[in-house]
């Protein structure tokens, strides 16, 4: 993307080149339309709190949010660059607002930009073009058809979809220097529209299967090296119905006859400015049209400021951020086990000196010996089998380079397998097995089996 014309720019009515900028759209008769946006291109922020699996990053945003304003635009029309592909119709606005109309009453002017800023009563510049249709009783706006006025934003909220995105290294260059297969994106953030520029971040991915679980996020690959970039619409509303506009625009297929009904998202703001439309946000209004009856309105929408596709988006440079490696929980080939000392005395005389003193030790528990090798806290559950059944169970908790024992809690064959010193298997990390372990924080195990 290119940048966009400043508003500095269009306020002091300076014409420069620019590429990627909308032309004011054309509409048939009887359509609305507002002012374009203008907005410089997102730029991208610096990654923190980098784990093996996710990452903090940021980015700067221009939301749009600004006073409406009025370029100045001459008998000949607006040189743009080539590039730029923009059509400007002259307009002449009707708010008597601009301090020149009077002094140069024979100039014409083009509103631009003017996104409401969220919750504010500022205006916006709407275009309703509505002629008159006795055969739906609409009386048309008269002089105000097809004119720029303004329409108060109402204290709406206004704001600006932002959406992360991120691709390994390796996947976007096999991709010829483009998002590959493996992109990936987490749910779009709403900014909300304010003058100049607003900061915006996310984490990417999640460390830790709780943290994955409560935000659905897919955990980045330790160890990789990662693009980021954000993708962002300058500037929408969801205070907009969807109303049938079929009878209104008379729409008629190629036969000449009425059409199906069809629905058009429109701001409220806007809706409200036509009497005709304003009817059909009244509860219960239905529309008759092309042989059917629907209601007039279909519920709320989000409409985007300066296309009402809603398809034009901006988006910023790469970053980059690579994700560190993660260690192994290391398991302890043997158990370090606890004991008790039973004695009894054996006579083989009656003299004391021919009695013998017999200890026996016992084993009563066992402890797993672990070490968390990564620079990340590890946590989780290791379970022990023999012959594919459970015999014992050891719950972790280690901080970042920490070693320690955990009491393995055995089962009655457990405690059988231990007075027999017999060895036992770690259960995989895995969901597709009946019995596993599992490491919260995605730690592989190194160590298949633990003598007790």
């Amino acid at each position: 993307m290119t940048s966009k014309l400043s508003r500095a720019a269009m306020i002091a009515g300076i014409v420069i080149g620019a590429g990627g900028l909308v032309a004011v759209p054309a509409y048939a008769a009887n359509g609305v339309s507002t002012a374009n946006y203008y907005v410089n291109n997102p730029s991208i922020g610096s990654a923190s709190a980098l784990t093996p699996e996710s990452a903090t990053v940021s980015a700067s945003i221009d939301t749009g949010g600004s006073a409406e304003s009025l370029l100045p635009v001459p008998p000949t029309g607006v040189l743009w660059s080539p590039l730029a592909g923009i059509t400007i119709t002259p307009e002449k606005w009707n708010d008597g607002t601009a301090p020149w109309l009077a002094a140069a009453s024979a100039s014409t002017y083009a509103p631009i930009d003017g996104i409401p800023v969220s919750g504010s009563s500022s205006s916006v510049s709407a275009t309703i073009t509505d002629a008159a249709n006795s055969s739906i009783g609409d009386g048309g706006l008269g002089p105000k058809s097809g004119v720029p006025q303004p329409v108060s934003n109402g204290g709406a909220d206004n704001y600006s979809d932002v959406t992360f995105e991120y691709d390994p290294v390796s996947d976007y260059v096999a991709n010829g220097n483009l998002p590959g297969p493996e992109t990936n994106q987490i749910q779009d953030i709403q900014v909300p529209t304010t003058p100049g520029l607003s900061g915006v971040s996310a984490t990417l991915g999640a460390f830790g299967q709780a943290a994955q679980s409560a935000t659905g996020n897919t955990p980045l690959t330790p160890g990789t090296k990662y693009y980021y970039w954000i993708v962002q619409q300058a500037g929408g509303t969801d205070a907009a119905s969807n109303i049938n506009v079929s009878a209104w625009t008379g729409a008629k297929d190629a036969n000449g006859n009425p059409t199906a009904n069809s629905y058009k998202c429109y701001p409220n703001a806007a809706i409200q400015a036509d009497p005709f439309l304003a009817a059909e946000l009244v509860t219960g209004a239905t529309v008759t049209y092309g042989g059917s009856t629907l209601p007039a309105d279909q519920g709320p929408c989000i409409y985007y400021y300066g296309d009402t596709g809603g398809a034009l988006y901006y988006q910023s440079p790469n970053g980059e951020f690579t994700t560190p490696a993660i260690g192994a929980v290391k398991i302890g080939a043997a158990a370090k086990l606890t004991t008790v000392t039973t004695k009894r005395i054996v006579k083989f005389g009656k003299k004391k000196k021919h009695h013998r003193v017999i200890r026996t030790v016992k084993p009563t528990g066992a402890w797993l010996p672990l070490t968390d090798a990564s620079a990340f806290k590890a946590s989780g559950t290791v379970e022990l089998t023999i012959g594919g059944k459970v015999i014992g169970t050891a719950k972790f908790n280690l901080a970042p380079k920490a070693s320690g024992l955990v009491k393995i809690v055995l089962t009655g064959d457990g405690m059988k397998a231990l007075k027999s010193s017999a060895t036992a298997q770690v259960a995989p990390v895995s969901t597709t097995v009946t019995v596993a372990s599992t490491s919260n924080w995605d730690q592989p195990f190194v160590g298949k089996s633990v003598k007790l």
